[in-house]
């Protein structure tokens, strides 16, 4: 298994190099720090909430200009990853293109399922467990330390 970091916490590889990721909520307890490690590991990651698009590449964080839109986010993203806690959020299905993964990390679904799942080679993950939580609190106690 190759290692991506080492006892430090400091990246030695880049494995998400050249992917566009669109993470879905900016909460300080998952979309931020989601954000900033997929970013450190070489990803460009928009970075949406509900008021503004955060760019996070290259160790910079720049404020996208009113034309870039959610749509255009996930138009160019390989990863789509939301966390929307709200049950009228849906993110629709048109936007997203073959090969995608797909990630709802939400109690509510936030997309509908049956018309993501026609989408050709789309990889979908429809909730996270336990042990994704765990390791999702870890990661943001790693990111606390290193910050």
């Amino acid at each position: 298994m190759k290692r991506v970091f080492d006892g430090r916490i400091i990246p030695i590889a880049n494995p998400f190099s050249g992917m566009v990721i669109t993470v879905i909520n900016r909460s300080e307890i998952f979309g931020e720090p989601l954000a900033i490690m997929l970013a450190d590991a070489g990803a460009k990651v928009f970075s949406v909430d509900i008021d503004s698009i955060i760019t996070f590449q290259n160790g910079h964080t720049v404020r996208c200009s009113r034309d870039v839109t959610l749509e255009s986010c996930v138009r160019q993203s390989s990863v789509v990853v939301t966390g929307v806690p709200n049950p009228e959020f849906k993110l629709p299905t048109e936007w997203i293109q073959p090969d995608t993964l797909f990630v709802n990390v939400a109690f509510d679904k936030n997309v509908d399922e049956p018309e993501l799942l026609k989408i050709n080679r789309v990889k979908y993950v429809p909730f996270v467990g336990e042990v994704t939580v765990a390791i999702l609190e870890r990661n943001l106690l790693c990111l606390h330390q290193r910050y």
